[in-house]
């Protein structure tokens, strides 16, 4: 079948031959502007994922703020209530009564003719148990006892 002839024939003449230049002109346009639509997707994606990458990243640095500024306020909660307890216990050394009872119960100290009786099932004192296990004032007192 590739051995027929073509049974159009073509024209030489200037019209034919100008309108084939102008069609290869037109095909040639059409190629630059598809490679420069291509182009300029193509920058235009990449401008759209560094902005979404960067987008990310601050979105991802919020939670993690988030978190610590829960955790910050759970904390700041806690030492409000310790603050308020040792405020407390701050109130009651400004007592003397409750400070000559605490003296007496704790270093043992009498009035004239009293007679301090110790058991071993006794409990802590109240100021003991205000501070935190790794409090210094309760290493003191235990190191001295």
């Amino acid at each position: 079948m590739g051995d027929k002839e073509q049974r159009i024939k073509r024209l030489d003449n200037s019209y034919t031959e100008s309108k084939t230049l102008e069609t290869f002109r037109a095909q040639k346009h059409k190629r630059k502007l598809k490679r420069r639509m291509q182009f300029i997707i193509a920058t235009g994606l990449l401008l759209v994922l560094l902005v979404g990458s960067s987008l990310i990243k601050s979105y991802i640095s919020l939670q993690e703020l988030d978190e610590q500024r829960a955790i910050a306020e759970q904390e700041l909660e806690s030492l409000g209530l310790q603050q308020e307890e040792l405020d407390y216990y701050i109130s009651l050394l400004e007592n003397e009564e409750y400070v000559a009872k605490l003296a007496r119960s704790e270093y043992y100290l009498t009035k004239d003719n009293e007679i301090v009786f110790s058991f071993p099932d006794d409990r802590k004192p109240d100021h003991l148990e205000a501070g935190e296990e790794g409090d210094l004032s309760e290493e003191f007192i235990e190191e001295d006892d």
